[in-house]
């Protein structure tokens, strides 16, 4: 919550028991105070309607969230009523909320968002285990305190449906509203996922996904139109169009929910080795074979090459990673090991057994008592005939090589190149193998192991080709498709598809790229692109003033200038729109009504002569008059000077137009000036004589 500022004059100082000492805030339901008790502090929130006669109810959903688990939530710690007016007593979160730190900092992305869809998916699904439905989860409503997210509110309820019928208010916000709240449907926890998912595309892109302008917009794009997810990418993406959707039988619960966040679809999906104690995969310490002295020291790792190879011959060759269980090795008795059951420890071997033929034994290799333990200087006598062996052997390997390929390449004068299949033809390094443990007839044990010699290799196969080098998608949404486009190229990226979708966005503007912003691509991708097309004006014509402006005000469209025009249809009836039906504008783009006005349009007669003006009205529709009035100038005698009625507006059929008509002075007696010419008369009517 923000810092407290000063009560304002008509603030409280004390709700029961509850000293008020700031303003927290206010909003649609009631004004939120930091009080304190007995040292502790906490937030007391005041509605701003009474509840009537439901003070009863009230009580009881406070009780009931008195019992929602504390983690995630501002735990409700007791309520009230103030000249009838209740109030909630609830944990004080110091922290901003997720509606104003977005504001202030910009948009949730990668870990952060995560944790924030992971622990509000969490508060809901406590609220909904108490049997609370939230009804107004939105960003205002989720406080990031020091520990992490907290969401408050939720003992509003019901409490809130008492107040609204008395004080006249709505529950809920419009930007975060489900469709069944619109509705007036029943509303179940699958509103407050609706809210949920409408809340982590507020935190991702700064926007509500329909919209936060006018109530009426919003409310019809929340019913008929596919929500605006932007950044938001990857199973979150996924997760969050499953609860943005319109029927609430589609949407998970939050139970639901939070697993498919935390990455299992169900609870009861846990790893078996989780279920043991301990898991397989821990190595233990096998039980000690008798006669074997258990390890001292800690094993040590190999110093040098030469070293790490004898190491990984001895332990790897031909059997079983260690540690491995093998019934009996023989090896020999120059610091050859026998294994028996498990290693105590991984690269510790077991303890050496000599055979029995070194020390007088049969030839059978029978074990003494004595041959348990082990003679540091036999196996150091014994050592190096092995490894003059193993120089000797390399050294002959090394002749065979330069005899079969480089000598016959040398004598060619180096200008030939080596034939195909020469190199096929050398002899191949003998493979490894685990060699036979017969004992030679003077009872000497065989050489278990001959260390493998490595000579120099020669690969025939082509380096791997490189691979191109990795890319980061920028930032698209907000820019033209013709920006994308050149950002894309300006990066070594390639314009994909680009999919024109209905939004109140510019026409031609991103809304989204697949793969999404910062994601690692190789150079020369293809992204694919969402960009708006706009919103198609509404077919309005035939409607009613009213009813028109209703549906453009709904489809996101403002109501332009409003114009008239003769028409045989009712008045106020929509004769056409500028642009006309199905243009596509921008949101927020206004649109002109041309409106009917029964009758028909009187035209102008002014300049004519008195017959051509009387026909023309005649023709039109209108009874016609005339009066003539005296002009010095004999040029206008005989013409119209003037029309009761003017030209180019409607007038009613049959409605009557008195013309003004020129009379130049006569000598003679004639009529007064002024006085009106009688029309000739139909037959059976009567003059103005008679």
């Amino acid at each position: 919550m923000p810092t407290a500022q000063p009560l304002r004059t008509g603030d409280p100082h004390r709700l029961g028991e509850y000293e008020l000492s700031g303003r927290l805030g206010e909003g649609g339901q009631g004004a939120v105070f930091l009080g304190s008790r007995n040292g502790e502090t906490y937030a007391v929130k005041l509605l701003h309607g009474p509840v009537g006669d439901e003070q009863a109810a009230f009580l009881r959903e406070v009780e009931l969230a008195k019992h929602v688990a504390r983690f995630c939530t501002a735990q409700v710690i007791d309520a009230g009523f103030d000249y009838g007016r209740p109030y909630i007593v609830s944990e004080y979160v110091d922290g901003p909320s997720l509606h104003r730190e977005v504001a202030l900092t910009g948009p949730r992305r990668g870990g952060a968002l995560e944790r924030l869809a992971v622990s509000t998916a969490t508060a809901l699904t406590a609220i909904h285990r108490a049997g609370i439905v939230h009804r107004d989860f939105k960003p205002q409503n989720v406080l990031l305190g020091s520990d992490g997210p907290r969401v408050i509110d939720f003992g509003l309820a019901r409490a809130l449906d008492a107040a609204a019928t008395v004080s006249g208010r709505g529950v809920g916000t419009p930007a975060y509203m489900a469709p069944e709240q619109i509705t007036a449907s029943a509303v179940t926890g699958a509103a407050d996922v609706f809210s949920w998912g409408a809340t982590m595309c507020f935190a991702a892109n700064a926007t509500a996904p329909f919209g936060q302008d006018s109530v009426a917009p919003v409310l019809h794009r929340i019913l008929t139109a596919p929500p605006e997810l932007g950044l938001l990418d990857g199973r979150l993406r996924t997760l969050v169009a499953a609860c943005l959707d319109k029927d609430a039988r589609n949407r998970p619960s939050s139970r639901e929910l939070l697993f498919e966040l935390l990455g299992e679809a169900t609870g009861d999906e846990v790893p078996a080795e989780v279920l043991r104690s301990p898991p397989p995969h821990i190595l233990r310490a096998p039980p000690l074979v008798p006669g074997q002295r258990p390890p001292s020291t800690p094993p040590q790792e190999p110093q040098d090459a030469e070293e790490a190879e004898g190491f990984g011959e001895r332990w790897s060759s031909g059997s079983a990673p260690y540690p491995m269980a093998e019934p009996e090795a023989t090896g020999a008795a120059g610091g050859e090991y026998r294994l028996a059951g498990s290693s105590p420890g991984v690269g510790v071997p077991p303890s050496p057994v000599r055979h029995g033929g070194d020390h007088g034994s049969p030839a059978g290799g029978s074990l003494s008592p004595a041959a348990t333990e082990p003679t540091p200087a036999a196996g150091r006598a014994r050592g190096w005939p092995r490894a003059a062996v193993a120089v000797c052997a390399a050294l002959l390997v090394t002749a065979a090589v330069l005899l079969t390929i480089v000598v016959p390449a040398l004598s060619r004068g180096g200008d030939d190149p080596i034939p195909p299949g020469s190199q096929a033809a050398a002899p191949s390094p003998p493979p490894r193998t685990r060699p036979a443990t017969d004992r030679s007839t003077s009872g000497e044990p065989a050489p278990t192991r001959t260390r493998e010699t490595r000579g120099p290799r020669e690969s025939s196969a082509d380096p791997p080709p490189a691979r191109p080098p990795m890319i980061a998608v920028p930032a698209l949404t907000g820019l033209d498709k013709g920006a994308a486009g050149k950002a894309l190229k300006k990066a070594g990226l390639v314009l994909g598809a680009v999919t024109q979708v209905d939004s109140p966005q510019k026409i031609g503007r991103v809304l989204s790229s697949k793969p999404g912003p910062g994601a690692m691509v190789d150079k020369g991708a293809t992204v694919t692109l969402r960009v708006s097309k706009g919103i198609a004006v509404p077919s309005v014509a035939g409607l009613r003033r009213k009813a028109a402006e209703s549906a453009l005000t709904g489809a996101g469209l403002r109501v332009g200038a409003v114009t008239s025009s003769c028409s045989r249809e009712p008045t106020g009836q929509v004769l056409s729109t500028t642009p006309q039906a199905g243009r596509r504008l921008a949101g927020g783009s206004p649109v002109a009504l041309t409106l009917s006005r029964n009758g028909a349009t009187v035209p102008s007669v002014v300049g004519q002569s008195a017959e051509a003006g009387r026909a023309a009205l005649a023709a039109a529709g209108f009874a016609v008059r005339t009066r003539e009035q005296l002009v010095e100038e004999e040029s206008r005698a005989g013409l119209v000077l003037g029309q009761s009625i003017s030209a180019n507006t409607c007038a009613e059929a049959g409605s009557r137009i008195v013309l003004t008509v020129g009379v130049a002075g006569q000598s003679g007696p004639g009529p007064d000036p002024g006085e009106t010419t009688p029309e000739p008369s139909e037959p059976g009517e009567p003059t103005d004589g008679e």
